[in-house]
């Protein structure tokens, strides 16, 4: 019997049993018409969620004072450096003294310098004439800049090998006599003089930068200390390892007084959330390679969790007995869930209003780079909200609430990206490998690679990228 035909027959009995009869019938519309949902929980569930490494490459930076391998070799090359006699078969001695400091000037991997030299000669003089042999020995002083230039390589045992080569000479005080008609011998005397101190010089500048710099050692260093897992964040428990694959050298470059030896590692970073991972077994320090530059970007991917009750309470604030009407029917918020089920966020509403209960509804998970925010996109009922809806209201499934909803199921994350860019800039303002040695640089550009769901949290996996170099403060002489 039609509802119409059952008022129309109260209509018809006494004032009494109409008004009880219209009464329970309107407590029967009421209850009829709010309808009470009963739907269950999706399961919750996750799919494995992994950082992929990142390959980076940082210099190992190593440093030169000119200006203290100056003042090395100039303490080497004190006083008489040679002395010879009967030179070139001829009746010549020479004494060759270091006159002054001499100074160098670097240019990348070149170092130019004067040496500045006393010399002192004794030559003979001979004449035959009318069957006589007349002859005489003289002295003869003066001061003479040797010109050299001494280029550095590296050799294939990671050796710094000088390769110096004369550069001409200049006499500053020409040695003279003051007998008439009696040549002093200038040219001969300043090749024995270069040619006798420029090995002395080579000898003592390759002495020099063997004692100063160890760069097997430093390479060995880097390369081991690498392969140490770090802990970037207690609070995290944040953990970085790095793979080392390859070590280069590049050419020396200079600024001011300082020679920068080349080198670089290039290797594979990888984060860890959780306990520290194993220390794989070392990888042994391989032949270094060649190449032109050295790069000083490096690149990490991180990643930073935003708990499923974070996002859930900013929901709240928003939604939270907030009313979503469509003409005369209506549903209010009363609480909201988040979660994660087979890849898909999980939205877990309880609604009063024309419909009462919780329903669930899913969506997609993608980050606004524009906004720097987390959305859940492409929402749609859960099926087995679906089927309960369909059967007491399915005027819910045709876009209304989700479509309304959409807007504040947003999470901006800028803040949790900054604070994953100051986590890992905190090791890195001079984060202390070995005595002497430190990592040393910031990072400054940070991407969302890609967001995935674990469990409690909505995990943002970053990439990081800077300038850092493995400095060695200071070197031992």
């Amino acid at each position: 019997m039609k509802l119409s035909d059952k008022i129309q027959i109260l209509n018809n009995k006494p004032n009494t049993v109409r008004h009880f009869a219209m009464l329970v019938l309107s407590g029967f519309i009421f209850l009829t018409s709010c309808k009470t949902l009963q739907v269950e929980k999706p399961r919750e569930s996750y799919l494995p969620s992994s950082l992929e490494p990142a390959l980076s490459e940082f210099p190992l930076q190593i440093e030169i004072d000119v200006k203290k391998l100056e003042s090395t070799v100039n303490k080497s090359l004190q006083g008489l450096l040679y002395e010879g006699n009967q030179l070139n078969n001829q009746d010549l001695s020479v004494k060759v003294w270091k006159s002054s400091d001499f100074r160098f000037t670097v240019n990348n991997n070149v170092i130019e310098y004067k040496v500045p030299l006393k010399v002192w000669s004794r030559f003979g003089w001979k004449m035959e004439k009318f069957g006589l042999s007349v002859g005489d020995h003289y002295e003869a002083n003066g001061n003479i800049a040797l010109s050299y230039k001494t280029t550095i390589n590296i050799d294939k045992n990671w050796k710094l090998v000088a390769k110096t080569t004369p550069n001409g000479y200049q006499w500053i005080e020409t040695p003279r006599i003051s007998v008439a008609g009696v040549n002093v011998p200038v040219t001969p005397i300043a090749n024995i003089a270069m040619s006798q101190s420029s090995g002395l010089i080579t000898k003592e500048i390759d002495k020099a930068l063997a004692d100063m710099v160890d760069l097997k050692k430093y390479a060995a260093m880097a390369w081991t200390m690498a392969q140490q897992p770090v802990q970037v964040s207690e609070e995290n428990n944040l953990w970085v390892k790095i793979t080392p694959k390859d070590i280069y050298m590049t050419p020396f470059s200079t600024s001011g007084n300082k020679l920068t030896v080349g080198m670089s590692l290039s290797g594979l970073v990888e984060s860890f959330m959780g306990a520290k991972p194993a220390t794989p077994k070392q990888a042994a320090l391989p032949a270094f390679k060649m190449r032109p530059t050295a790069p000083q970007q490096f690149n990490v991917n991180l990643a930073a969790d935003a708990t499923f009750e974070k996002i859930s309470e900013l929901a709240r604030a928003q939604l939270l007995n907030k009313t979503f009407k469509d003409g005369k029917r209506s549903v209010t918020i009363t609480g909201l869930n988040l979660y994660g089920s087979e890849g898909r966020a999980i939205v877990e509403l309880d609604v009063t209003g024309s419909v009462k209960g919780r329903i669930y509804f899913s969506g997609n998970l993608q980050y606004n780079p524009e906004k720097m925010a987390v959305e859940i996109t492409n929402p749609e009922f859960d099926l087995k909200t679906k089927n309960a809806l369909l059967k007491s209201a399915d005027w819910l499934l045709h876009g209304f609430i989700l479509n309304k909803l959409s807007p504040y199921l947003t999470y901006p994350v800028k803040e949790d990206l900054e604070n994953l860019k100051i986590e890992a800039n905190k090791m890195l303002a001079g984060y202390s490998v070995y005595d002497g040695v430190s990592l040393v640089g910031s990072l400054n550009t940070i991407t969302v690679e890609k967001v995935d769901l674990v469990p409690g949290a909505v995990r943002l996996s970053a990439n990081v990228k800077g300038n850092v170099v493995l400095k060695v403060d200071e070197l031992k002489f």
